[in-house]
């Protein structure tokens, strides 16, 4: 992930420790760029010893993480299957998310990129 005009971006593993991030948009091919209505229902939370917490809308998960220079791997995530409603990005947050294949952060923004698509969270 290239840094932007006038930034750096940070890769070390512990610039992603130290509580929840939440989504400000998330673009796909399907979607386009959108931020949800309710941003704060799509969390993810990077702990100690590569374990993960995410909430997804409705639904809460649970999973593991392993980063290597700006490479991000999400492990299977398991998570509750409740349906949210068909105005949710859950199942899109959740499919850019499990095939996250690099990260950046700068300031307070995280980036997670994948072949889906990007999220771009705030710390």
């Amino acid at each position: 992930m290239a840094p932007a005009c006038g930034g750096s971006v940070n890769v070390a593993p512990s610039a992603v420790l130290g509580g929840a991030w939440t989504l400000r948009s998330i673009e796909t091919p399907a979607l386009g760029l959108v931020a949800p209505a309710s941003s704060a229902s799509y969390t993810v939370a990077f702990q100690e010893g590569g374990k993960l917490s995410v909430r997804a809308d409705c639904n809460q998960c649970a999973g593991t993480y392993a980063i290597s220079g700006d490479s991000l791997q999400v492990g299977a995530l398991a998570c509750t299957k409740a349906f949210c409603g068909a105005s949710s990005y859950d199942a899109a947050f959740l499919d850019v998310l499990s095939n996250a294949a690099t990260f950046g952060v700068r300031g307070i923004e995280l980036s997670i990129e994948s072949s889906r698509g990007t999220l771009r969270l705030i710390q």
